[in-house]
């Protein structure tokens, strides 16, 4: 059975006799959404039969706007649910296998550093009495009433002594660095097992605890999955796009980027990457009525509000009066699958520590693509390579980034769209170095029409040219705005050679395309001449 329950719960009393148990409830599997998650955490543990409380350590549940809904094993009825605060145990009690096994490697890098530490301390004190038998040979001196032999002798000995120390000396410091550098290294191990057990997210000696009451019906085992939503995850796509100009065709390679901040360790959990989004609004606005109004000029008004505003205060000063505003009815939306809603199923359990991202491979599509260069002249000092195709993947290309390739070589990133299934896009695919453009403007005449200045024209004179530096032949799409005016009293006359192919591109109006086919080495040129006349009196505004 499941259970939904309020915050008002939170203080339920927990029956005096009623046995406690411990578990820890990891998440266990999750549906990402672009900006959020719905998590289920699941805790297993032996039970005997009767009434229980389990306690799952479940920080800051006092600041949710309700608590998980909670489903049990059969056989098992779930009582009141609570909530309480810095509840002591032992940690390790709580730990999951991957926490233990995280913990138990602590144990061991700490017996293997205490044990080097040890055996440093061993050969130090070695160390120390060969120093100390060094200083004392160098401070012995014979007796006053030695004779010469006596002295002689005292000081071979002395001599050879100090010579057998000093080469111990340097064998015991020679033996000891290795000791010290194994004793660095086993430090390192140490610190490597503390940031994997602190990466698992572990339980503290004390925990804020989730309450469970249970009546279990036979002893066995028994599992508690608790759903709750989070805002502190979220996924996106990244793409590898290639583009092969020889097959025709774009290859790409899709990433989802899983990013969490849910302060719990995510290990070997089950993944479904969904685009719905379940955080945006799912009602519409609410409709107020607009009143229209007249009054007097002379009588002074407030400037009128909005409409909602209007009625929102209209709402507080019934309220003051002691009215009570019936609430207008509100319709809702409800949730609604169409066709750009997708869900992704991982295949396999993916590990991610809070504040980190996990990038896990989707799939390869191989898509068929018209590849052409287009020219924007007037702009650009070379053309650059376009790609454009029809989504016939059956399925939505979802927004995300992507890194471009032409033929292997990477080019650069850029933004790609939404780009449903059947819907056709172009993209970019870097400069053609090789095509060059350039744009001159060879005459600027401004001036009055006759003996009478009744009228005022100006004449530009525009060539643009486009030059093929390959060595294969080229089809470039060069655009070029062509001036238009949209008022009877500025006449535009253009004259273009050669005349372009096609005009208002795209619907942009006055935008003309010249479909250039060029060989090796050759230029094409396009000469335009725009003649502007408008009435005398007036500015015109234009740029060319």
């Amino acid at each position: 059975m499941r259970a939904t329950v309020s915050l008002i719960a939170l203080i339920a009393a927990v029956p005096a006799k009623a046995d406690t148990f411990f578990a820890q409830a990891p998440v266990a599997e999750a549906i990402i959404y672009p900006d959020g998650a719905t998590l289920t955490l699941r805790a297993e543990l032996d039970l005997p039969a009767g009434e229980h409380v389990v306690m799952v350590p479940y920080p800051e549940a006092d600041g949710m706007g309700s608590l998980p809904r909670i489903a049990v094993s059969e056989g098992v009825v779930v009582g009141a649910l609570g909530f309480r605060r810095d509840v002591v145990s032992d940690a390790r009690d709580l730990y999951t296998d991957a926490q233990e096994e995280a913990a138990a490697q602590i144990d061991r890098a700490e017996e293997a550093l205490e044990a080097k530490m040890d055996e440093i301390e061993v050969a130090r004190v070695d160390l120390a009495a060969l120093q100390a038998k060094a200083d004392y040979l160098v401070a012995i001196t014979p007796p006053a009433e030695a004779t010469a032999e006596e002295i002689l002798a005292i000081a071979d000995l002395v001599a050879t002594q100090t010579a057998e120390t000093r080469a111990a000396l340097l064998v015991a410091k020679a033996a000891l660095r290795p000791l010290e550098e194994e004793l660095s290294d086993l430090k390192g191990d140490l610190a490597a097992a503390q940031a994997a057990l602190t990466r698992l997210s572990p339980p503290t000696t004390e925990n804020d605890m989730l309450t469970v009451e249970v009546v279990v019906a036979e002893a066995g085992p028994v599992a508690l999955e608790m759903t709750e939503q989070s805002w502190a995850a979220g996924w996106r796509v990244d793409y590898d796009m290639n583009l092969d100009r020889e097959a025709g065709e774009i290859t790409m390679d899709r990433k989802l980027i899983v990013t969490q901040d849910d302060r719990r360790a995510w290990t070997d959990v089950a993944l479904t990457l969904s685009t719905a989004r379940p955080n945006d609004r799912i009602a519409p606005s609410e409709v107020y009525p607009d009143m229209a109004d007249i009054f007097d000029p002379d009588e002074r008004r407030p400037i009128p509000m909005a409409p909602r505003a209007e009625m929102e205060m209209a709402d507080e000063d019934m309220a003051v009066a002691g009215i009570v505003a019936e609430p207008a009815p509100m319709k809702t939306a409800g949730l609604q699958i169409d066709g750009l809603a997708v869900s992704y199923v991982y295949p396999d359990p993916v590990t991610i520590a809070p504040g980190e991202a996990a990038e896990l491979a989707l799939d390869t599509l191989t898509i068929p693509a018209d590849v052409t260069i287009e020219a924007a002249p007037r702009w650009d000092e070379t053309a650059f390579l376009m790609a454009e195709f029809t989504n016939e993947t059956g399925e939505p290309i979802l927004p995300g980034e992507a890194s471009l390739m032409r033929d292997g070589h990477f080019v650069g990133r850029m933004a790609i769209p939404m780009i449903p299934a059947g819907g056709d896009e172009e993209l970019a695919f870097g400069p053609m170095e090789a095509i060059r453009l350039d744009t001159i403007l060879k005459r600027n005449a401004e001036g009055d029409a006759g003996i009478i200045n009744r009228s005022s024209t100006r004449v530009q004179e525009i060539t643009f040219t486009v030059e093929n530096l390959s060595d294969e032949p080229q089809e470039v799409r060069a655009l070029f705005p062509l001036t238009f005016s949209e008022k009877e009293d500025l006449e535009v006359e253009i004259v273009a050679l050669p005349a372009p192919d096609e005009t208002d591109v795209d619907d942009r109006r006055g935008v003309s395309a010249w479909d250039l086919t060029l060989a090796p080495g050759e230029t094409r040129e396009v000469e335009i001449k725009i003649t502007l006349d408008w009435p005398e009196g007036q500015v015109l505004s234009w740029n060319p």
